[in-house]
């Protein structure tokens, strides 16, 4: 049977902005006890005391040494990365029965695509094109094998160091920060070093400048050693 500090824990891990206001030591836990007071006694089936919730997450935020060192980890990835956009971008989601045809003209794909990327999953084989060869592309495929297309799609590609390949929560991170400026990712993909962020092309400056306005923060933090 899970404990007070149990449904506390899953609770706080649900919400990054609880997380992170934690993990900053600037949390009243008095206050947030009382807030999550309602749902905690719900999930458990009974009721529970604003006590009880504030001694679980003090316990928890006992964890936010660890927390900070990561972040600074993220914030030390973020510092020394690039960022560009591609326009004109459209995905194409099919079936996985038309391997054979993506195997077919994957040679030609990769020669004369300005843009691409590929992903297959158990049902699905999703393709991220520039506009003009995915709708080149697109006159040659079975109608039956195509699943959806969207178009008025763009790019971000981020570049990041080799450290990126073993820090956790720099995808989290970047997700996290569009999330909340109600920034939709339509497809992300992650290649080594490189970070593929697709969504609509009316969302791409605002991504991109916020982004960039997280990498420059961090630069200056880091510079600064804050």
């Amino acid at each position: 049977m899970s404990s007070v500090s149990d449904i506390v824990t899953d609770v706080v891990s649900s919400d990054p902005i609880i997380q992170q206001c934690i993990g900053r030591g600037i949390v009243n836990y008095s206050k947030l006890a009382k807030m999550l007071h309602p749902i905690i006694s719900q999930l458990l089936g009974k009721e529970v005391s604003v006590d009880s919730i504030k001694m679980a997450l003090i316990r928890y935020s006992s964890k936010a040494g660890r927390e900070r060192q990561v972040r600074r980890e993220v914030l030390e990835v973020l510092a020394r990365s690039s960022i560009e956009i591609r326009t004109d971008i459209t995905i194409v989601t099919l079936r996985s029965s038309a391997l054979s045809y993506v195997i077919a003209f994957l040679s030609k794909l990769m020669s004369e695509a300005r843009f691409i990327a590929i992903m297959q999953s158990v049902k699905t084989i999703t393709i991220v094109l520039d506009r003009e060869t995915a709708n080149e592309y697109l006159t040659i495929i079975k109608s039956d094998d195509v699943i959806n297309v969207q178009k008025d799609q763009a790019a971000i590609i981020i570049v990041s160091p080799i450290e990126i390949v073993t820090t956790p929560g720099v995808l989290a991170y970047i997700a996290n920060v569009l999330a909340q400026n109600n920034i939709n990712i339509t497809h992300i993909e992650s290649c080594y070093t490189d970070t593929i962020i697709i969504l609509s092309k009316n969302d791409v400056e605002k991504a991109f400048s916020i982004i960039m306005k997280h990498i420059d923060s961090a630069r200056k933090r880091l510079e600064k050693g804050v």
